[in-house]
């Protein structure tokens, strides 16, 4: 299906630089699903024609798109929309893990990218508590909810858990319940929120561009003996994660400012 625009649809006379209305203009189309998820947009070129404007300005507009991460630029392919309109914001907080999304009504799917054996640096062994230099097992995972990318996923597990665990099944399967089949259910959790930019194979998989903002939440999951059973690292796209806090006894410990 061809999509025209037409120069009627900006303003040339008004006080809106022309960047400014062509990236609200793509974008409001992006999320009404007149461009859908992985569609591809015109080329820049079309789009100076087709609105009557410079291509400079066109670049401008699609590179604020992508800042913003509505569209993936790639080199010799075009410029792709990497916002689906049918991916609803998830409101997670500290008792959600993201295994629990199948059981709020989205579908998802569990994408394994990389797994492999590494050893810890100093960092990484002290969420662990284990020596530096020892071998963790680190499983690179991208979410897809409703069909577009979600999260990526970073987990760390010690060698001799991740030992009796199926490698198959963490392609597919929650890491909770992999763990708990182990032998060790997740019984406590300290996690840490960040604002991060998405880099290299994180901005790749989450389809954003360099320096798109990512929210990043660092866990470390413990048994029942205290132990630090993993530590995860989770980058979720910020236009489809919100993360909810309710505070209760404000009246005897009001929060800082």
């Amino acid at each position: 299906m061809t999509i025209e625009l037409h120069p009627q649809e900006i303003d040339t006379l008004g006080g809106v630089p022309l960047y400014q209305q062509i990236y609200q203009l793509l974008r409001a189309k992006i999320e009404s699903g007149v461009f859908g998820f992985n569609s591809k947009l015109p080329a820049e070129e079309t789009l100076a024609v087709d609105l009557g404007v410079s291509r400079i300005t066109v670049k401008r507009a699609m590179n604020e798109l992508a800042a913003a991460g509505f569209v993936t630029r790639y080199r010799g392919r075009g410029t792709i929309v990497s916002y689906s309109h049918n991916t609803p914001t998830v409101r997670g907080d500290y008792m959600t893990p993201m295994e629990h999304l199948r059981q709020l009504g989205f579908n998802t799917e569990i994408e394994l990218k990389h797994l492999e054996e590494v050893h810890a640096d100093a960092e990484l062994a002290g969420h662990l508590e284990i020596t530096p230099g020892a071998l963790v097992q680190r499983a690179e995972r991208l979410r897809h909810l409703e069909g577009a990318p979600f999260s990526f996923i970073v987990n760390h597990t010690p060698m001799d858990i991740a030992a009796q665990i199926n490698r198959d099944d963490i392609a597919w399967r929650p890491f909770t319940t992999l763990l708990a089949e182990a032998g060790h259910m997740v019984v406590s959790a300290e996690q840490t929120i960040l604002a991060e930019t998405a880099k290299g194979k994180t901005a790749q998989a989450l389809m954003l561009a360099e320096g798109a903002p990512v929210l990043t939440i660092h866990r470390v999951l413990r048994d029942s003996e205290k132990r630090p059973i993993q530590f995860s690292v989770t980058n979720y796209r910020a236009d489809r994660y919100q993360y909810h806090m309710v505070m209760h006894d404000l009246e005897r410990k009001a929060p800082a400012d």
